[in-house]
This record gives structure tokens, C-alpha cells and sequence, in this order.
């Protein structure tokens, strides 16, 4: 996926079936293990990020994580402030623009983050076990899980952002409203 911001091109890319000894070859930066981080497991994700101006690559990275897959989807990522937030298995990172360093790596989900949404000054991440509401710093404001997993098997949209409140639905379609503040406002079994 291809993203013009500002006097540069941001491309984002799954790279799941890039050989491990293709990574320093094509890639300027690896995370998490240019921040001391080794993965105990082969990785379920790989996500390449690519910053051109005028047609030269400036600068890119590769983020590895071992939990849920992921891929690059409209809300896997998004760009504000001269950063991109990015989903990558079950972590979100910050990482600069400029030099795509990172600003920070936190875990949001047990399992997978799907998606992250703007929300007032902060995020909404909804990850498959839980959605979590962030800071622009990496700080988790709240969390919120539920009786089973934000997936629904009946085509239904799980995850919806309404005025300052989010609406979940979960594997066993059960509804839920919550507060800005993460407070649950209203349950019910739709099915």
C-alpha cells in the first residue's frame, strides 16, 4: 500500500515470505532487533515500511513479531504528526518519518491488533481479545475485554467508532457499548 505524505511516498508491504537472510539486503533497519530485542519465535508477521522522495528510497525498516498474524489493511496503519502507527501481530509502533527510528513499541492484544483508529488526542486500538484506548506517548489509557473475541463468524462489523463511543461485538454475539473512558454503558446479546 502506497501513501503520499507531505514531499514523500510512504509504501507499506507485507513481507511474510521474506527468506531471513533477505532482510539486511533490503532492509536499512530491523525491529525489534535494532532495539535489543530478539524473537524467541519465527515470526507470523513481517511488515516492510519504505519512505522515497523523488523517486530515491530515504530510509527503510522491517518489523517482526511472533504472536497473531497481520497484514497491511486501511486501519493497520496510520500517519500523523511526521509518524506512522502501524499494527504488527500484537504491538503497535511509533516510528518517526524522518529516519523511520522508533519512538516507541508497546503490546496491545494477547493475541493480534487489527486495526488503529484516531480517538480525540489519543488511539483506539482494537486488537482480537481486547480493545485498548492509547496515547500518542505508547501509554495505555484503559483496556477492555469481554466474554470471547473481537470477531464476528456472522459478517457483522465488530468494531465501530460512534461519536466519542466504540461499539464491539464479539465471537458470540454479545454487543457492547463503552465510554470514552473505557466504561461499559450498555451489553446485549444480538443473536
Amino acid at each position: 500500500m502506497k501513501v503520499n505524505y507531505q514531499n514523500c511516498t510512504i509504501e507499506i508491504t507485507n513481507e511474510s515470505d521474506l527468506d531471513t537472510a533477505e532482510i539486511s539486503q533490503k532492509f536499512n533497519k530491523q525491529y525489534p532487533a535494532d532495539l535489543g530485542f530478539e524473537l524467541e519465535f519465527k515470526p507470523s508477521s513481517k511488515h516492510g515500511i519504505r519512505i522515497t522522495e523523488n523517486g530515491i528510497e530515504t530510509y527503510s525498516a522491517l518489523l517482526s513479531e511472533t504472536a497473531g498474524a497481520t497484514g497491511i489493511y486501511e486501519h493497520s496503519f496510520l500517519i500523523k504528526n511526521d509518524q506512522i502507527y502501524i499494527c504488527c501481530s500484537n504491538h503497535i509502533y511509533a516510528l518517526n518519518l524522518v529516519d523511520l527510528s522508533v519512538n516507541w513499541r508497546l503490546q496491545c492484544d494477547m493475541a493480534t491488533c487489527f486495526g488503529i483508529y484516531e480517538f480525540g488526542e489519543d488511539f483506539i486500538v482494537h486488537g482480537e481479545i481486547q480493545v485498548s484506548r492509547i496515547t500518542k506517548n505508547g501509554e495505555i489509557k484503559w483496556r477492555f475485554t469481554a466474554r470471547d473475541l473481537f470477531i464476528n463468524p456472522d459478517g457483522k462489523t465488530e468494531f465501530k467508532i460512534v461519536e466519542n463511543r466504540i461499539e464491539l461485538i464479539d465471537w458470540e454475539g454479545y454487543k457492547y457499548e463503552l465510554s470514552a473512558e473505557g466504561q461499559l454503558l450498555k451489553e446485549e446479546k444480538t443473536k
